[in-house]
Order: structure tokens, then C-alpha cells, then sequence
């Protein structure tokens, strides 16, 4: 299975609460993200302020692998600012749904093809390649929402993309959805996935095996809301449950993720999957004896792959094996007598904290 993956860090990533990316952050990111391989970055929408148009214009020049996308409404003054800054990736977007006509445009659906129509044969006329997005294309009727794709492929768009943009989609309902949409068009088709639902990398995932050939993702799954789909995450399911063929250094992704979560001033999760702090931290005693001896035991693959650290904490639920594994690591000696006496003060410790190796000394 081939497929690509467009990170919207600097567009959909910037959109979180109270967060706001200098030049400098962004060609931080663009940098960090071409070194891990991703095949499209999203570097933003230019009408939203004179600040992102100028990024823009910056970034637009730097040398990368991935290609380079501007974010437009179907206006032609959207899309002639994304002309100006050396666009060679338009990504056009229009809200398809009922909702959206009704409450956004007042407009009917024949209106909306117009516009749609005009907007994709407007940029293609200009030399560039043109992603369509249907904006709340899930909440829109399925045979409108065809429509659309058709209009839009036959006005020029080289890519469709379906964006699920209040996060209301579940793993059966994309796979149906992306098929009928695949068997319509013969562009490639695009997913957009957030996260309302906690469902926007199983999406993402289930999207790819359906038949579309590229998810946008966010380092950290940052984005409007809950966010999108994770980076991380799409790319690990990907590399570790399908054939992929493609350049991504997943040594990359502990850096890129601590780096934002600094930039951003968000946080991961400790227990976060894959780059939080508790992803390869094990506790429970009859746990870390068996990772110890095998950690494919209880991790489904290997800290290293990722540059991640495994760690075996000491507290009240800890056996002799992770006592011992501490104090050989410490190079202390002890008996098997005294390794009993440690490991059951340890466990009569009323602390929820984990041991440090001060703390373990003091016990020896």
C-alpha cells in the first residue's frame, strides 16, 4: 500500500486555543518535518492575517522534499494571494453541507457548484496543482456531495479531499464513504479527520485501507478543538500494520513532538501513545519481570524504533526481579536475603510516588 501523509501543523495546528507560531518556530517545524520525511506540509492560509502571509511568503521559498500547500477559500482573492506567494500547491475549500450553505453562504446547492466550479478552473488556469476540499463533507447529502467531487475534478482539481470537520465519522462509516467517493471520481481522494471523538487516527487509518492516499495529521493532533489526527500515531499503525513504502525516519518523531509541545506551550499527555513520557513504563510486578527476561512480553514493539526509553518503575507493586534489575544497573551487591529485605520495605512505602536512586539508597 502506497500512501502520503500532508501534516496541517502550521495551518490547522496553529488554529488550537492560544497558540500563535513565529516565522522562526514555523521554518523550525518545516525543517523538523522534512527531516522526518512527511510528503506534504500545509503552510497556511495568507487572508487570515499580514503576520501568516508573511510566513508564508518565507517559507514558500525554502528548499524541502515535501511539497508545499497554500490554504484557500473559493474566492479568486484567496486563491491570487497564494499566486503571489509562489504556490505550486493550491488547497482550495468550500463548506458542501446543508448546514453550511444554509448558515454560512445562503446559498442553494446549484449556487455552491458555481462557485466551486469557478473557484478550481480560476487557479488551474494559473499553472498550479489544486486540492479540493468538501468542507463538513460528512454532515453533506452523499449524492451532493458527489456532485461536488465531480465538479471539482472536472474543473481541473487534481486532488478531492474529504474533510470530517466536526470529528463525527466512525471506522465503518469512512471505509463506505471514501469507497463510494473513490468510485466516482479518478482523482486521488484525500481524508481529514478530527478528533471530536476521539476517533480521528483510526479514521485516518481505516481512510488509507479503503483506497484514499493521503490523511493530514498534526504533530501532537493539534487543531480546532480536540484537533486532528496524530502524526505519530497514523504513521506508527501504518509502518507496523500495512506495507508502506515511502522515506519517514520514525526516529524523528520524539524530537518533533517534544519540539512543539515547547513551541506550543501544550503539553503531551504523559501516558500520550507513542511519544508520551509513559509509553514504555512499566509497573506491576509480574509485568516487568516478564519485560525484563522478553520485552516483546508487554510491548507491542521496541522503544528503539522510535527513540523512545523504557522504564521499569520501583514502588508498592514492584516484585524482587525490578529491585534487582535497579541495583545491578546501580552496581550495588546484595545477598538474596537482603534483596528481600529492599524489595518489602519498598512495597510497605505509602508514597503513589515512584522510587529515584537516591531514594532506593536510602533503603539499601
Amino acid at each position: 500500500m502506497k500512501v502520503a501523509l500532508l501534516d496541517s501543523t502550521l495551518r490547522e495546528g496553529e488554529q488550537s486555543p492560544n497558540v500563535s507560531f513565529t516565522t522562526a518556530q514555523k521554518i523550525k517545524i518545516v525543517n523538523a518535518l522534512d527531516a522526518f520525511g512527511v510528503e506534504y506540509i500545509e503552510i497556511g492560509h495568507p487572508a487570515v492575517s499580514e503576520d501568516i502571509k508573511k510566513s508564508i511568503s518565507v517559507i514558500s521559498k525554502l528548499e524541502t522534499r515535501a511539497e508545499k500547500i497554500i490554504h484557500s477559500r473559493a474566492l479568486k482573492s484567496d486563491i491570487d494571494d497564494a499566486l503571489l506567494l509562489d504556490a505550486t500547491w493550491i488547497g482550495i475549500f468550500f463548506g458542501t453541507s446543508d448546514i453550511s450553505l444554509k448558515y454560512k453562504f445562503g446559498i442553494s446547492h446549484q449556487t455552491a457548484l458555481k462557485k466551486i466550479k469557478y473557484a478550481v478552473n480560476y487557479a488551474k488556469d494559473n499553472n498550479v496543482k489544486i486540492r479540493f476540499t468538501a468542507e463538513d463533507a460528512t454532515r453533506t447529502d452523499l449524492s451532493f456531495l458527489i456532485e461536488v467531487a465531480q465538479i471539482a475534478e472536472e474543473a481541473g482539481a487534481d486532488r478531492f479531499s474529504i474533510a470530517d470537520t466536526v470529528g463525527i465519522l466512525t471506522p465503518d462509516k469512512t471505509s463506505l464513504l471514501v469507497n463510494k467517493i473513490k468510485d466516482a471520481i479518478n482523482i486521488p481522494v484525500h481524508i481529514h479527520c478530527h478528533n471530536d471523538l476521539g476517533l480521528a487516527t483510526a479514521n485516518s487509518v481505516i481512510a488509507l485501507k479503503s483506497g484514499a492516499t493521503v490523511a493530514d495529521v498534526s504533530i501532537n493532533g493539534l487543531g480546532e478543538r480536540s484537533g486532528i489526527a496524530s502524526l505519530a500515531e497514523v504513521a506508527m499503525i501504518l509502518k507496523l500494520h500495512f506495507n508502506i513504502i515511502n522515506k519517514w525516519n520514525l526516529g524523528e518523531l520524539i524530537k518533533l513532538s517534544e519540539e512543539l509541545a515547547l513551541i506550543s506551550g501544550i503539553p503531551n499527555r504523559l501516558n500520550q501513545p507513542i511519544v508520551g513520557k509513559y509509553a514504555f513504563t512499566h509497573k506491576a510486578g509480574l509485568h516487568t519481570k516478564a519485560v525484563l527476561k522478553y520485552p516483546n512480553s508487554y510491548e507491542g514493539y521496541p522503544p528503539e524504533m522510535i527513540n523512545q526509553n523504557r522504564e521499569i518503575i520501583l514502588d508498592k507493586f514492584s516484585g524482587k526481579d525490578a529491585v534487582a534489575d535497579r541495583l545491578n544497573k546501580l552496581n550495588i551487591h546484595y545477598s538474596s536475603e537482603q534483596l528481600n529485605k529492599i524489595t518489602n520495605n519498598i512495597k510497605r512505602k505509602r508514597s503513589s510516588k515512584s522510587l529515584s536512586d537516591i531514594e532506593l539508597l536510602s533503603f539499601v
